[in-house]
C-alpha cells in the first residue's frame, strides 16, 4: 500500500481525526463596552462575535439574532440566543442583501472582527438600516517552526482568508500542494498561481470530504 496523502486543516477547531489539525491563529477579544439595551437586533457574522458578547456578560440573548451560516447559528443557540434568521450563504454581501427587508425599522448592533472583508456594514447603512458596529475581537497569527511545514503533495484546507495569511507568514509554499478552500473570499487571497477546489457548501465538514476525494 502507498503512503496516505496527509490532509492539513487550518482551523481553530478540530473536526476530524483523519486530518492534521494546525490552528494558525488565535482569537484576542477586546473589552469593548456595549449598551445592548439600545438595540433591537444583533447581526452575527462569526461564532467568535457570539463568544465575544458572551464574554462581556451582557444580556444579548434577549435581542433578535441574525446569523451568517450554520456554524454561527449553532453557536447562538448554544448560548441561548434568540435566533430569528440564518443565511444559507457564508458571504457577508449576500447576507446583507437578505437582511435589508428583515431589519427595516430596527436598531441593529454589529459585533465584528478588527479586520473584515465583506462590505456588510456599508450595504446595510446605504439601505437605510440603523446600525452601529463595534470591534469585538481580532485574529493574531501563531508562530510555528519550519519543521512543521506540510510535506510536498499535502492537501491543504483553508477555512478563512486569515488562515491563508497566517500560513504564508509561517511556511514556504510548495508547488505540489493541493488546496481546498471554504469559499471564494478565501480563494481570492491565495497566491495567484494556486488553483483551489472551492467548496459549494461552506462548512468544514464538506471541505474535508472534498479533500479526501482528491
Amino acid at each position: 500500500m502507498g503512503i496516505k496523502t496527509p490532509i492539513y486543516l487550518f482551523s481553530d477547531e478540530t473536526r476530524s481525526k483523519e486530518v492534521v489539525h494546525l490552528p494558525l491563529f488565535e482569537i484576542c477579544y477586546t473589552q469593548a463596552f456595549v449598551d445592548i439595551e439600545a438595540y433591537d437586533a444583533i447581526v452575527f457574522t462569526s461564532k467568535n462575535s457570539v463568544k465575544a458578547l458572551e464574554r462581556l456578560g451582557v444580556a444579548w440573548q434577549t435581542k433578535a439574532a441574525y446569523a451568517i451560516g450554520e456554524g454561527t447559528a449553532q453557536t447562538i443557540m448554544h448560548y441561548g440566543g434568540n435566533l430569528l434568521f440564518t443565511c444559507n450563504h457564508s458571504y457577508g454581501d449576500l447576507f446583507a442583501e437578505e437582511l435589508i427587508p428583515l431589519l427595516q425599522g430596527k436598531r441593529v448592533f454589529f459585533p465584528r472582527a478588527k479586520e473584515v472583508i465583506s462590505p456588510l456594514f456599508e450595504i446595510l447603512t446605504k439601505a437605510g438600516i440603523t446600525i452601529s458596529q463595534s470591534v469585538m475581537y481580532e485574529t493574531v497569527c501563531k508562530t510555528y517552526d519550519a519543521s512543521l511545514t506540510p510535506p510536498p503533495k499535502a492537501i491543504l484546507i483553508f477555512t478563512s482568508p486569515s488562515t491563508v495569511h497566517c500560513f504564508l507568514k509561517n511556511f514556504s509554499w510548495d508547488a505540489s500542494y493541493r488546496v481546498v478552500v471554504i469559499g471564494t473570499k478565501t480563494a481570492a487571497v491565495l497566491p495567484l498561481h494556486v488553483k483551489p477546489v472551492i467548496a459549494e457548501i461552506q462548512t468544514i465538514e464538506h471541505c474535508i470530504t472534498l479533500a479526501k476525494a482528491l
